[in-house]
């Protein structure tokens, strides 16, 4: 199967996108949640920062999410089970709501109630990590 010079130039951006927007989180997740100065039982907070609770991310993983979604309609499904941002970024979910999302704001996709391990969006038939039939 022969891939045109677009598709690869819009594979490649795609792929930069997601690490930027990947290693973006990890920076952002990590604020707050280490002591200023490493004390006797001072510990990582996680329910500290502006992302409290977990944070699973796809660095690395790029190219899965970009290869597969490369080959898809705008009418197709993707499901994906864990570590799903680079799923929702390569089949166009837009990265306002999706961080808002994260961040657990009421913009978000799920109006902030689902967090980044479960991202919905209907319109772009994304469902992670769920699966259900589209309507």
């Amino acid at each position: 199967m022969q891939v045109g010079k677009e598709k690869l130039l819009w594979m490649y951006e795609k792929m930069v996108q997601i690490r930027y927007y990947e290693e973006t989180m990890a920076a952002v997740y990590m604020e707050g949640k280490l002591p200023p100065a490493i004390q006797k039982g001072l510990a990582f907070d996680i329910g500290a920062g502006p992302v409290p609770g977990e944070m699973h991310l796809a660095a690395g993983q790029e190219p899965v999410a970009v290869g597969v979604c490369a080959h898809l309609t705008d009418d197709d499904t993707v499901v994906g089970t864990h570590r799903p941002h680079h799923f929702a970024i390569a089949k166009g979910v837009p990265l306002n709501p999706m961080t808002a999302e994260m961040f657990g704001k009421v913009t978000g996709l799920g109006k902030g109630k689902g967090g980044h391990m479960h991202l919905f969006v209907m319109l772009i038939w994304l469902i992670l990590p769920l699966t259900c039939k589209k309507s």
